[in-house]
């Protein structure tokens, strides 16, 4: 198994005794931890990943291994950690991190209940969710929801799209744990078609727009997930290249798509009385020809009195899923 672990620094070496976090990032493609101490919370020490699904294994087998692993590396660090966050992928019942649903990309996870996991590791008190639902409490105690008080909406725009919804520092999570999941919200595409937001504005899906259009500039079909890729196909980066060098479709398929996605923001700020709204992922992350369109499509469509809401990028980078698992941690832990 391929470990990547960091050097703990001396200063975090030299103080043990700080109540800490094991954290872990669930991904499909590798699960990531760290330590995160309760005086340094927007820092992690004692970090590394390992691979999330290798072929012969699974996403719950690779789960285990990796707390076997995570808790070797902060004892070697002289620390025995007081709790354990933790961010995984698909519908999840928190604290206790029982997957109730579960996609295609992580075969044999619903089901899995993460506590039962860590459990055969440690006894310290666990607390875990959505992965999404975790990036989004770190964002918002310790990155760009900080100065904004209400009801905040957290959109992580990447190869899906995710979301969250904190009221007056309050995670919502509802009774089946999907507060927040805007993948099936219908918005416009660029051609004014009615689409689920992840078939349109998702890395994947923006690329895919752009390669069944440039094949086809009077493709009036429906454009989505499953949609038949070809050879040629570009991915989102070099597209993201044609759009900043000038290419017109490559404009108009992000600035279209993300408008439309701006307009249905527009109606959900109005029905939910939304005070702002932060945008992170991989997606969001390619800053203004997203944030710039969102904003536009927004402001096209909004009421009045929600032409000033703040629509952000996200402050805490990649460090803020471990980050997010520890806040959750500290307060839901028990």
């Amino acid at each position: 198994m391929q470990v990547q672990n960091s050097i703990p620094t001396q200063s975090a070496l030299s103080a043990p005794s700080a109540p800490s976090t094991l954290c872990f990032d669930i991904g499909g493609t590798k699960i990531a931890y760290g330590i995160v101490h309760d005086n340094s919370p927007t820092e992690t020490i004692a970090a590394g990943s390992v691979p999330a699904q290798p072929q012969g294994s699974s996403l719950a087998a690779e789960f285990d291994k990796a707390v076997g692993i995570a808790l070797a590396a902060a004892r070697e660090a002289g620390i025995e950690p007081d709790r354990i966050g933790v961010g995984a992928p698909g519908i999840v019942r928190g604290p206790s991190g029982t997957i109730l649903r579960s996609g295609p990309t992580v075969p044999g996870w619903q089901g899995t209940i993460i506590e039962d996991i860590i459990a055969r590791h440690t006894n310290v008190p666990v607390a875990c969710h959505n992965d999404v639902r975790i990036w989004a409490f770190g964002e918002h105690n310790f990155g760009a929801g900080r100065g904004i008080t209400g009801r905040v909406i957290y959109l992580s725009l990447g190869t899906g799209v995710g979301g969250a919804i904190v009221d007056n520092g309050e995670l919502q999570t509802g009774t089946s744990g999907s507060t927040g999941e805007f993948s099936e919200l219908l918005v416009a595409d660029l051609r004014g078609m009615a689409e689920r937001v992840e078939n349109t504005c998702s890395g994947n899906s923006l690329a895919r727009y752009y390669n069944v259009l440039a094949a086809d500039a009077d493709y009036a079909g429906r454009i989505a997930w499953d949609h038949p890729a070809g050879p040629d196909d570009l991915s989102l980066p070099e597209i993201m290249k044609r759009y900043h060098a000038g290419d017109r479709l490559a404009f108009d398929v992000i600035d279209g798509n993300m408008r439309g996605f701006g307009r249905a923001l527009a109606g959900l700020a109005f029905a939910l009385d939304i005070d702002g709204i932060i945008i992170g992922g991989g997606v969001g992350g390619l800053g203004e020809p997203i944030l710039g369109a969102l904003r536009a499509g927004f402001a096209q469509w909004t009421v009045d009195s929600a032409q000033r809401l703040p629509i952000v990028d996200s402050e805490l980078g990649r460090l803020a899923p471990l980050i997010g698992a520890a806040a959750y941690a500290r307060e839901y832990a028990e």
